[in-house]
């Protein structure tokens, strides 16, 4: 659940930690003023249910809303591994809610200049292999921030693609395949190090000079999200962020259990971790 929290920047910002139901209650009530008829969208995304309470409603609120939505899953080789023995037990229902941990910033720019920043949270809480509990990471915890308002003038509303990470609620052991001297037989996986469970930034496929991919990592390069210019009064702009959470399983010779991890160099496998995802911009 998430809490109301406002904050004023220059007079002409505010930043909101909403439902949409403290959004209906409270900014429809509050900034209702001079901008024309309600945008449907907009009363859609603020009232849900009560949208028909306010359809009545002249004028229209001088102000935008831009809302993170967070659809991606888990894949359910990770969800297997974190319900093994003395892990997470979960309910059907809640494997079929479990979404992965995601911050992001987006950035908005005023007609006069200025700038202000929202880091959006969304997400499940608190998904993290019971094994690795000597790990202590606050952002699982706090509460989603999944929307923001601003007031009227904005110039741009532009998502940074460099920003997004996604955490990663298990170990990864990296392993590095060594000759131990007796040929092809001989060789055998090490465990070289383990990387905590942590937040991961998600990167864009790289690409040679032609655009065609050389190295696929989580986002393609088609799929980054371009900025919105001039938003008039009332617009909703949506992010919406898909894609599924992964990670490696090693097997080979030398592999310990079946954690998950990777070879250190295969540079494919390391580069794709965290997971292929892409993003929708809306702007109504």
């Amino acid at each position: 659940m998430t809490g109301s929290r406002f904050a004023r920047r220059w007079g002409l910002t505010i930043r909101a930690r909403l439902t949409r139901r403290s959004l209906a209650v409270g900014l429809l009530t509050a900034f209702l003023g001079g901008c024309g008829a309600l945008n449907p969208a907009f009363v859609d995304f603020v009232a849900g249910g009560q949208a028909d309470t306010f359809v009545t409603l002249d004028p229209a609120p001088g102000h935008v809303v831009i809302a993170f939505i967070n659809n991606t899953e888990m894949d359910e080789q990770l969800i297997g591994y974190l319900e093994g023995p003395g892990g997470l037990n979960f309910t059907d229902a809640e494997k079929r809610s479990l979404r992965p941990r995601i911050r992001a910033r987006v950035e908005v720019t005023f007609a006069d200049g200025a700038q202000a920043r929202f880091e959006f949270i969304t997400g499940t809480p608190n998904v993290i292999d019971q094994r690795e509990t000597a790990f202590a990471v606050p952002d699982l915890s706090e509460n989603d921030l999944d929307n923001a308002v601003v007031l009227c003038n904005v110039a741009r509303v532009e998502f940074l693609p460099g920003s997004i990470q996604v955490f990663m609620p298990v170990r990864l052991n990296v392993y590095q395949l060594q000759d131990i001297g007796l040929g092809f037989i001989g060789n055998l996986f090490r465990l070289q190090a383990q990387i905590p469970p942590q937040f991961r930034p998600l990167e864009v496929d790289e690409v040679d000079e032609d655009g065609n991919t050389i190295l696929l990592r989580n986002v393609g390069i088609r799929e980054v999200p371009g900025p919105v210019d001039s938003p008039i009064c009332g617009t909703v702009i949506t992010i919406s962020l898909g894609g599924t959470l992964s990670v490696p399983f090693l097997i080979g010779p030398g592999v310990i259990g079946n954690d998950p991890s990777y070879d250190g160099g295969d540079e494919q496998t390391e580069a794709a971790i965290g997971g292929q995802y892409d993003f929708v911009v809306s702007s109504l």
